[in-house]
Formats: C-alpha cells, structure tokens, sequence
C-alpha cells in the first residue's frame, strides 16, 4: 500500500486570522507593545515623543492631533481679523465720541458765546459751566457750577495764560478758596474779554450765593450742608439721606467757596468796567446784602449805585439831588438809563424796608422824568419790516434751507457792545405800552393803598388799575420785544393779585355792623349796604378780567391771584 501524498496547500503551516480590530502596520505614532521599553533590549527604534498617550498601553488607539498645518492657518487668519474688525470698531467708535463731543461744545458756543480771544481750556470750562445751569424747574448742581467758573477765573486773571495785559490793584493777598480777591485792571482788554470777563465773575458770585450755606470736607473733599455736620456748633445734626456719604466732622469741615462780596467787589472796585456792568454788580450785591438781612448796608450799596449812574452824566446837580435821590424833571437834561434803574431799585428797597417816605417821592420823580423825557423816534421793535421781493432767495424755501446750512458751518460771531446806558433816556411813544411804568404804578398804587386813611384808599386802587390796563395791553401788543413781555406779564399778575385783594379788604370793610336802633345807625347801615354791593361788582369786575386772561392762554398763573393777600406795603 502506497503513501498518501498530502496536497501542497496542506503542508503549509495554517494561518492565524486576525481580528477586524487589529491593525495590520505597527505605526511609529502609536504606543505599541513592541515600541515599549522593557527591560530587555528592543531591536526596534524607541520614539516616544511621535506617541500619543492613551488609556491602555495595550490597546493601540489612533488620536488626531488638536493643531495642524492647517488649523493654525486658520486660527492665525481668524486672529487677524479679529484685531483688524476690533481697531476699525473701536476708532469708528472714538471718532463718534470726539464728533459728539464737537457738536456738543457747537451747540453751547452759540447758545453762550465765548470771546474768541480766550484760550481753548478756558472757553470749555465757560460753556461747561453755563451748561450746567438749570432752569428754575429742575435740579442745578451749584458746586459743579462754582468749580468751573472758579476755573475759569483763574485762567482769566493769569498772566500767563489769559491775563496777559490785566494788573492785580492789589498784588500779594492770599487767595480765598483758589480765588484772587484784589481786583484788576483790565482797560487794555477788548471789549469782548472784558464782557465775557464780567460775566464770569458775576456768575462765580451767583454760584457762591448759592453754596453759602455749604462746608468743604477737607479730608474727603466733598461739599455737605452746614446742619448735617457734626460738632459741637450743631448739636443736632440733619441726618444724611440713604445712600449719601457720611457726615463729616466740624474740624475737618472749612468754607466751601469765597464769598460773594469777594466777587462782586472785583467789579466795583476794578478797572476798565462800563457804568452798566458796575451797576449791575452793586444791584446784586445789594440784593445780597438785603437777602442776609442786613438793610443798613443793602442801603448804602444801593445808594452807590445811584451814585455811580450819576457820575457818569455831565451835570448830575441838575439831574438828581445827592442826599434824597429825588430826580429833578428837566427836559434840557433827561436822566440816563442807568440813574432810572438805580433809583428805582433803590425806592423798591426802602419801601419793602417800611421806609414809605422816602421811597414814595422817588418813584413819582421817576415816574416823572419817563414821561417828560424825549420820545424815541425809531423804538426797537419785534421784527424789522422787510419788503417782499421775488427775486429774494431768502423768502422762498430753498433759501431758507441754504441759510440754514450756512450758519452750521459759519462760526458764531460774539455779541456786539450794547448801549453803555449813561445816554439820554428816550421813551417809547403813546401806541407802544411800557411796562416799567406799569412796574412803577404799582409801586405807588401799594403805597397810597396801604398809608391811605379810611375811606381814602380809591387813589392807591385807581393807581394799581391803570397799571393792570398798561401790563394787559403790554402783553397783547406785537411791538413789544419779548423781554418786556415777560415783564407785563409779572406786572399783570401781581397787578391783578394787587387789585383783588385790595377790593377784597374794602368789601370786608364796607360789611355793615351790628346795628343799632338809632336813625344814624339806620343811615350808615343804608350807605355800607352801597359800599358793599359797589366792591362785589368791582370784585366780579376782577375775576372777568383774570379769566379772560386765562383764557386766552396768557399765564396759567392768574389762576391763583385773586387768592393772594398781604401784598401791600406796611
């Protein structure tokens, strides 16, 4: 029996199979058993730094790298346009801020000029001040205010900034609170550097009026009220409100800001100053005196500036008497502008101080020397007259919209010099109602009213009359500017209060008292009964009036006169 040959496929040995999740290439990037280092010697090369590290060394696992060539193409082109989006944003977005603020100090430069003479930084501090003024309805931060004009004072009066050509009269006192109180001379100046000047320190006084009853905590430098700090001066102190600092202590606590009269007297005192600008000065000043109670010296600041309109007439003998401030009717020498606003504030200031004899002569000679003084021939009025022409682009709309562009782009010029006020007083004609007499009836009706003996009070009421017609037609008048305007409308609603309560006292007074069984108690009763019913219809004489007003819309604040009392003088 022959051998059985085997086929030659079996004689090969048999071939393990490999399972599908073996891998059949030992890669270098992979931790492989044979790649380990044992202690025995490896006749493979040991490259650990291409492995990547893995749960199991016997598990083989392949594992992406996190950056390649590629990804860091991209993230290198990613972060490029980042930086680049990010610049172009944020210089788009410091170019609108610069814009804004641009557009900003535009509009606050026309609304307040500035004198083009000043340097930038002093000129910002001026319309950021201004622009921090309220109106009379919303809230004003006054230690804001008296910082930035204190700021821009002290640039003014520096020589080596804006002060060049200006003279401290009294050079080496020591400042108050950063202020400089000697005043200067400042006669080399233009006229537009010695009005933004004045404006400057008139403002840093009325800021000061403000502040006068607030200290500077030195320690945190933060303004607090006088009643909230604590010391032995203010036993009990006002608490703060939430959310407020803490109150400070009386040793760390000094003035807050100079003193008004400090500012005030740089301008009366000063150099180079208008009769106007020092008149207004001494009336503020004045007032500030009077507001602190102190009447005497109120007196005397207003008699400076009596003193001070005077001295710039030619003849002021002729004009006004020195002692009694009484004006002297001449029509070959008128008084001045000034010398009526003197005297007539002056008056004000002695009749409201119970001084009636002395106030009543002046406001008649005022009263006087308006209506002999020359009439204006030209008044100001509203608008000027213009002829139409059709030619004009300035009538059409097209004109109007390119003016308009022109003035962004024009810059605002300074105003030009007013009237200094020292020239001849020239009074408006009949048509055109002036209200400052109307300011002045109202005066005197007050005064005849409340000194009048009884049964004599219908000169003080047909006084205060009058005065109401004159202030009503004021309002309703076309040619009349609308500062004075504003003014018939105070005088027509202190005029009305005036007159009803007047009418309101004599009707209470003519009421018939308890009567007697005798016949001249039967006749004064018959003659109150009169009286009484003649006041009603004065007193619905009044309120026809206040409501008519009311209903044109002339002031909302008519709606409260006829309540008003106490209005008369004493």
């Amino acid at each position: 029996m022959g051998l059985i040959s085997r086929p030659p496929s079996l004689l090969r040995p048999l071939r393990v199979k490999r399972l599908p999740n073996q891998l059949s290439l030992r890669l270098f990037t992979q931790k492989h058993p044979l790649l380990l280092i044992t202690r025995t010697s490896s006749p493979r090369p040991q490259l650990p730094y291409l492995s990547q590290p893995s749960r199991s060394a016997f598990v083989p696992r392949q594992t992406a790298r996190f950056l390649t060539t590629e990804n860091k193409n991209y993230v290198k082109e990613q972060v490029w346009l980042a930086a680049k989006w990010s610049a172009v944003g944020w210089s788009f977005f410091l170019l609108g801020v610069v814009a804004l603020y641009g557009i900003n100090q535009e509009v606050l430069e026309r609304k307040t000029p500035s004198p083009d003479e000043w340097s930038f930084f002093s000129r910002n501090h001026f319309r950021c001040a201004n622009a921090a003024v309220k109106p009379d309805h919303e809230y004003t931060d006054w230690a804001q205010v008296a910082t930035e004009f204190r700021r821009c004072l002290e640039r003014l009066e520096n020589a080596e900034i804006d002060g060049k050509g200006t003279t401290p009269l009294a050079p080496g006192l020591d400042d108050i609170r950063g202020i400089n109180p000697s005043a200067f001379d400042i006669s080399e100046k233009s006229y537009a550097w010695k009005e933004g000047y004045f404006q400057v320190v008139m403002q840093c006084a009325r800021a000061s009026e403000h502040i006068d009853n607030m200290v500077l905590d030195t320690s945190r430098k933060i303004i607090f009220p006088k009643d909230v700090v604590v010391g032995p001066s203010n036993p009990n102190p006002r608490p703060c409100p939430p959310g407020a600092e803490s109150a400070p202590r009386e040793e760390d606590c000094e003035r807050a800001y100079a003193p008004p009269e400090t500012f005030y007297l740089k301008v009366l005192t000063g150099l180079g100053f208008s009769s106007r600008q020092r008149i207004e000065a001494a009336l503020a000043y004045a007032n500030w005196l009077e507001i602190k109670g102190l009447n005497d010296s109120a007196d005397e600041t207003y008699k400076w500036a009596v003193d001070i309109a005077a001295s710039a007439l030619p003849a002021s003998d002729a004009v006004i008497n020195s002692d009694t401030s009484i004006l002297r009717v001449q029509e070959a020498t008128p008084p001045s502008p000034n010398l009526l606003r003197a005297a007539t504030a002056l008056a004000t200031h002695r009749a409201r101080s119970g001084n009636i004899t002395s106030a009543l002569p002046i406001f008649l000679s005022v009263l006087r020397a308006r209506h002999a003084s020359p009439i204006d021939i030209a008044p100001p009025t509203r608008s000027e007259y213009r002829p139409i022409s059709v030619s004009d682009p300035t009538n059409t709309d097209i004109g109007a919209f390119i003016n308009i562009i022109k003035s962004l782009f024009t810059p605002p010029t300074y105003p030009a010099e007013p009237p200094s006020g020292d020239e001849p007083f020239l009074r408006q004609p009949a048509s055109v109602p002036d209200c400052t007499e109307a300011e002045l009836m109202l005066y005197i009706g007050e005064i005849l009213f409340a000194t009048a003996s009884p049964g004599r009070e219908d000169e003080g009421l047909g006084w205060t009359k009058q005065a109401v017609a004159i202030a009503e037609h004021g309002v309703s008048h076309n040619d009349v500017l609308p500062e004075s305007r504003d003014k018939c409308k105070a005088c027509l609603e202190t005029g009305i209060a005036n007159w009803g309560a007047m009418v309101t006292k004599l009707l209470k007074e003519a009421k018939p008292k308890p009567a007697s069984s005798s016949w001249t108690s039967w006749m004064s009763g018959s003659q109150s009964e009169d009286k009484e019913s003649q006041w009603e219809d004065e007193l619905r004489a009044v309120e026809e009036t206040r409501m008519n007003l009311i209903a044109q819309g002339i002031n909302s604040k008519l709606a409260a006169a006829p309540q008003r009392t106490g209005t008369f003088i004493g």
